[in-house]
């Protein structure tokens, strides 16, 4: 197939690996979802030196590895993106920012740049036809640096996302077999790994990949609801309802940064870990229409009585077009930062305000996400074969209605109801058919792939 003399719009693709970096990734890789942009940089940390006689630096060394980021555009989904950027996405289990101590918590990006085929991936009948269109960038050892989602009423949930990698490695793809090296650092050797490999495959940027359920589109919120604290009154801003102080606002931006310090062993480039600094700041930021300017006094959000300063929880969801819930953010401890009411001949009073929360393996904020499914039903099965499937995401202790995993779980079978709710099924031992599953939590629902069973 001919090769272009330049790189094309539209033949950026990206994969994640799961956690550790250091395994094989030949059959694990996830396609990100739904992929605006996404830049490369890196820079040496080089050290030159001179000697006296000398009119010139007689040496230069590099004392560290290359400072390497990967940063990211994208439309949220359904939360895929989230996990392979290493946020937990239980928030009913823990914090966001769960296990970010742990040291394997990093991860492998391999993006795609080149002229690319000619067609779109799903639409390519052979894997060997990435082999010689696509030059591969593979980022090892790779841990959050940043993270930012906006979202507004009418439009599409926007994320910007960095990560920090120890490894880099470009080159164009090919098929050999067992595969390319990966880029991560193998901890035992202080060396990039030189045992374990990488495939790239068009099932992987299928919807219906790992991580992922049969979803339609990036999420359009037909509504963002925020649910004030009770010991917040906020002037400008009229509650929907009194009972659960909910309000539906315009817009909302929630972002952070992790700061992290390398950890180098004597004698090597490479570190052999990334210690988060912890806590961390979070922002907060929302807007919405002021249809009704209620009384209150800035001492309602900041009391600095004998040092104390007044902080808030706060709950955002964002609304999918069936009213449940997409997604959920849950900010702990927020304190307020700064607050504006405005308004102008012809149009709508606004309020803005934003507010500051610290972050931590703990607390600070929880996210939730429908489930997703991590581990797939089998592609082919036979008669009276037992099909299982799992699935993160928020999970319930309301055993009345879900598994005591958390999720609740329906079978079909040809499209017929089939089975309980368990994450395994017994598939008829008498006749054929094509079985999956519908996997709920209180966000919504995955489908699972397709199981062919003869």
């Amino acid at each position: 197939m001919p090769r272009s003399n330049r790189i094309t719009y539209g033949q950026c693709l990206v994969l994640a690996s799961p956690r550790p970096a250091n395994q094989d990734n030949t059959a694990n890789l996830t396609g990100m979802k739904r992929t605006q942009a996404a830049s490369i940089n890196f820079s040496f940390s080089r050290q030159r030196f001179k000697q006296i006689g000398s009119a010139d630096f007689v040496g230069d060394v590099n004392v560290t590895n290359p400072d390497i980021t990967f940063a990211t555009d994208y439309y949220y989904t359904n939360g895929t993106n989230e996990m392979l950027l290493g946020l937990n996405v239980d928030g009913a289990k823990g914090a966001a920012l769960s296990g970010i101590r742990r040291p394997s918590q990093d991860n492998n990006f391999y993006i795609l740049f080149g002229s690319g085929i000619k067609d779109e991936v799903l639409l390519t009948d052979s894997d060997n036809l990435f082999k010689d269109n696509y030059n591969v960038t593979a980022l090892g050892n790779c841990f959050l640096n940043s993270y930012s989602i906006s979202a507004s009423v009418g439009a599409l949930v926007s994320v910007s996302a960095q990560v920090q990698a120890d490894n880099i490695s470009v080159e164009p793809y090919n098929t050999t077999v067992p595969g390319m090296s990966i880029p991560a650092i193998d901890a035992s050797t202080s060396k990039p790994s030189a045992t374990n490999k990488y495939r790239i495959k068009k099932s992987f940027f299928k919807n219906t990949t790992n991580q992922d359920g049969l979803i339609p589109s990036a999420l359009e919120p037909s509504g963002i609801k925020l649910t004030l604290p009770n010991n917040v009154n906020v002037p400008g801003l009229e509650f929907t309802g009194s009972n659960d102080r909910s309000a539906f606002i315009n817009s909302f931006t929630l972002e952070f940064s992790i700061d992290r310090t390398a950890l180098y062993g004597f004698g090597s480039i490479y570190p052999f870990g990334r210690r988060a600094l912890l806590p961390v700041l979070g922002s907060l930021s929302f807007s919405a229409t002021a249809s009704e300017f209620q009384s209150g006094n800035l001492n309602d959000l900041v009391i600095l009585d004998n040092n104390k300063e007044a902080f808030y929880d706060f709950t955002i969801d964002m609304m999918g077009q069936s009213g449940i819930s997409g997604a959920r953010w849950e900010v702990q401890g927020a304190r307020a930062d700064s607050q504006g009411l405005s308004q102008s001949i012809g149009d709508d009073g606004s309020m803005e305000a934003k507010f500051s929360f610290s972050m931590s393996d703990a607390s600070g904020l929880n996210f939730s996400t429908s489930p997703l499914i991590v581990n797939q039903p089998t592609g082919t099965a036979s008669l009276g074969a037992t099909l299982y499937v799992q699935a993160t995401g928020r999970t319930s202790m309301d055993d009345s209605v879900y598994n005591a995993d958390g999720f609740k779980y329906e079978w079909f079978k040809d499209g017929v109801a089939y089975g309980s709710n368990h994450p395994s099924v017994t598939t008829s031992p008498s006749s054929a058919g094509d079985y999956y599953v519908v996997i709920s939590n209180e966000l919504g629902s995955a489908t699972s792939n397709t199981s062919e069973v003869s």
